[in-house]
């Protein structure tokens, strides 16, 4: 026993002369370790396997805690410098729309991904170090879970979730669809903890070799299904439409260089006419691609879109799902949440929508669900008082001319093309949740159709990154994916997540391809995020038995 003890005694004293080894630019080193790989890896094709070291870094701020406790708001300040940095190198784009949006999203976003952290170095310092472990991977989960599936958390900004991290590395996650995206961070974050302890806490050959499978065997398994699999169910010819109009000064009426919408129509439909074939079943335009608002009654009167009918009338077999900017009319009764009232008695509600066009008579109609927080609506907007609504809806708009009033839809949508191809339409930040896309298939969707503009953003890693997010539903659902963006990147993605052809950014192009249309489901479509949900139950009963530990502890 006094051996034991004067081992412990020694290891300290060791931890100690190490800290003074190295002083307060030790942990500056890891801090920008961490945010550094967590930035290189972030949907690299090359250096995407980073992200199985970038928390390392962090753990071992941590372990300087228990050795040097005096360095506690050192090392707890480092490690909200260090996910500060990891969001301000991954999402600095989003100043190019405005600046405040970009410092409250990096600010708030740092705040959610170190409640995990500070619940692992509490649990660490209660509990010990294996149950910290635990409370690290199920507390994280359940942060990422919350931001991609809890209805009432109106905040939610799922773009950093680990698993989003191996987006241009489809070969190596093929699995997710067994798993979503969470699978991913589940990987990401035990990889971590055990390279942490074997460089930190206890080397030896067998967590070396754990290690070493922990990361091989999931990419073996991948890669096989990657290269085995076949695409399944009927093909289908498809068309995406890119006409590239710069939102800041071609696309709105207020615009410097605006191009009048009959213009902007035109140039759709030349593209689309440029690649259709006989065979040529459906044509899919960006989001906001009509950006005139229409009332969603009269859409069949307006003058601005005759032409679009008489193409449709021309290509009878043809089908159109395009993003339209469009508005209901309400009485009072029948108002909504999100409604305006413009006059007594009068409300309107505003969508960014995709409609299904085959004819003046067959008009389908789908909202957009999952809205972008702050650029689409003001989070938890209907709960403020009238006077503080109105002050803060003005605030947006000085900042960005961001009117964030937009309606919300209420249920999924499936067109349904005809007796073989069922489309599920998805408008931007709506490919960011599996699960909610997952909610299409099971109504019998087949073919995935996303309509985006990432044009707000300038030529900057979110057209990119976005265009790469877009592989994981494909996976994911098994789906192949028709993407149009309004200036790029518009692509076919297959069930693989493999490109089957894309466009250059800023490209005015079209592109033609065949892909399928799948009716199996896969295991994540029909039960969704139940990695997060188990993740949830799993740290409330952790969070419950340490308190109560705790508790009789103190007594």
């Amino acid at each position: 026993m006094a051996h034991h003890l004067l081992s412990i005694q020694y290891t300290l004293a060791m931890d100690r002369m190490a800290l003074k080894r190295f002083p307060k630019r030790y942990v500056f080193l890891l801090v920008t370790l961490s945010s550094t790989c967590f930035y290189l890896s972030w949907c690299s094709f090359w250096l995407g396997g980073l992200l199985f070291v970038a928390i390392v870094p962090i753990l071992g701020i941590f372990k300087l805690l228990t050795i040097e406790p005096k360095q506690k708001y050192f090392c707890l300040f480092s490690v909200v410098c260090t996910l500060f940095l990891w969001n301000t190198l991954t999402i600095w784009w989003i100043y190019k729309a405005t600046f405040p949006a970009f410092l409250f999203t990096a600010c708030y976003n740092t705040f959610c991904l170190a409640l995990p952290c500070f619940f692992y170095y509490c649990i660490r310092k209660w509990a010990g170090l294996y149950i910290a472990y635990l409370g690290l991977v199920t507390s994280w989960l359940t942060l990422e879970y919350a931001h991609l599936s809890w209805e009432y958390w109106e905040l939610t900004f799922p773009w950093l979730n680990l698993g989003n991290g191996f987006a241009a590395l489809p070969q190596w996650i093929q699995w997710y669809e067994y798993t979503g995206i969470l699978g991913g961070s589940l990987w990401v974050l035990i990889v971590n903890i055990l390279l942490y302890h074997l460089l930190f806490e206890k080397a030896n050959f067998m967590l070396f070799n754990g290690w070493c499978w922990g990361i091989l065997l999931p990419i073996a398994i991948s890669l096989t299904i990657y290269y085995r699999y076949k695409e399944k169910g009927s093909n289908v010819e498809v068309v995406a439409v890119q006409p590239n109009f710069d939102n800041y000064t071609e696309k709105d009426c207020d615009a410097p260089c605006f191009v009048p919408y009959p213009r902007q129509i035109d140039r759709l439909l030349t593209l689309s006419k440029q690649q259709l074939t006989p065979a040529t079943s459906l044509v899919v335009w960006p989001e906001s691609a009509i950006n005139h608002w229409l009332d969603e009654v009269k859409v069949g009167d307006y003058l601005l879109m005759q032409p679009i009918f008489q193409f449709l009338e021309t290509y009878t077999a043809l089908n159109l799902v395009t993003g339209i900017s469009s508005y209901c009319v309400y009485g009072p009764a029948q108002a909504t949440k999100t409604a305006r009232q413009i006059s007594r008695g009068v409300y309107v509600d505003c969508f960014n929508s995709v409609f299904h066009l085959k004819n003046r008579a067959k008009i389908d109609i789908y909202h957009k669900q999952k809205r972008l927080p702050g650029g689409e609506y003001i989070p938890y907007f209907h709960l403020l008082p009238l006077p503080l609504s109105a002050w803060l809806k003005q605030k947006f708009l000085d900042i960005g001319n961001i009117n964030p009033c937009f309606g919300k839809g209420n249920e999924t949508k499936v067109f349904k093309i005809d007796e073989h191809i069922n489309v599920a339409p998805i408008i931007c930040y709506e490919l960011l949740y599996g699960a909610f896309v997952g909610r299409s298939a099971q109504k019998g969707a087949n073919l995935f159709a996303v309509a985006t503009n990432d044009g707000w953003w300038g030529n900057t890693p979110i057209y990119h990154d976005f265009f790469q997010y877009t592989r994981l539903l494909a996976i994911a659902h098994r789906r192949s994916v028709v993407r149009a963006a309004s200036t790029g990147i518009s692509g076919l993605i297959s069930q693989r997540g493999a490109v089957i052809a894309a466009t250059n950014r800023l490209a005015v192009a079209a592109i033609r391809g065949v892909v399928y249309a799948n009716n199996q489901l896969t295991f994540y479509s029909l039960h969704g995020d139940y990695i997060g949900r188990i993740a949830a139950w799993t740290c409330f009963i952790l969070c419950c038995m340490v308190w109560m530990v705790r508790y009789k502890t103190n007594r």
